[in-house]
């Protein structure tokens, strides 16, 4: 009878330990979730295009108007592109002056060698935030931004 008269009790202990650990754990989700978020709420893709056409590859630079950190992103071939913040996807939100760089591979660069750079494919304006002429306003959330450059 004894041993009755502790299974009771042994499953009350238990149950209210599996609630406990159900809390901890919901918890512990909650915390994990919010620490997954970033104050990088946006996110920038689009295609670059030179006279209408696509061009690529390079790198285009999103640089805060107001300070912070620059988002970066690679121009495919294709023209497509999307931006990092550091080693995060996307960017704040708010406004930015965008600089495209487009040069001509190098060829016969051997494994290891740093490459000299390339002929410049677009006019050089374009590769300073700060003449390039190329501001943008970036929401909250997803933002499609085809940027058009011309070469004249």
């Amino acid at each position: 009878m004894t041993s009755r008269a502790t299974l009771p009790s042994l499953s009350g202990t238990v149950c209210q330990s599996s609630v406990h650990a159900i809390f901890c754990v919901a918890a512990l989700l909650v915390i994990v979730a919010s620490c997954n978020r970033s104050s990088l709420e946006s996110q920038v893709n689009g295609y670059v295009q030179l006279d209408g056409n696509p061009i690529g590859p390079g790198t285009v630079v999103f640089a805060p108007v107001d300070g912070g950190k620059p988002a970066t992103g690679s121009i495919e071939s294709n023209g497509s592109y999307s931006l990092k913040t550091s080693r995060e996807s996307g960017l704040a939100a708010g406004k930015y002056q965008v600089a495209v760089s487009i040069r001509e591979m190098p060829k016969d660069v051997k494994r290891g060698d740093r490459p000299p750079l390339g002929k410049l494919l677009i006019p050089e304006k374009y590769e300073q935030s700060s003449t390039s002429g190329l501001e943008y306003q970036v929401e909250a959330g997803p933002n499609t931004i085809d940027i058009d450059l011309t070469s004249g």
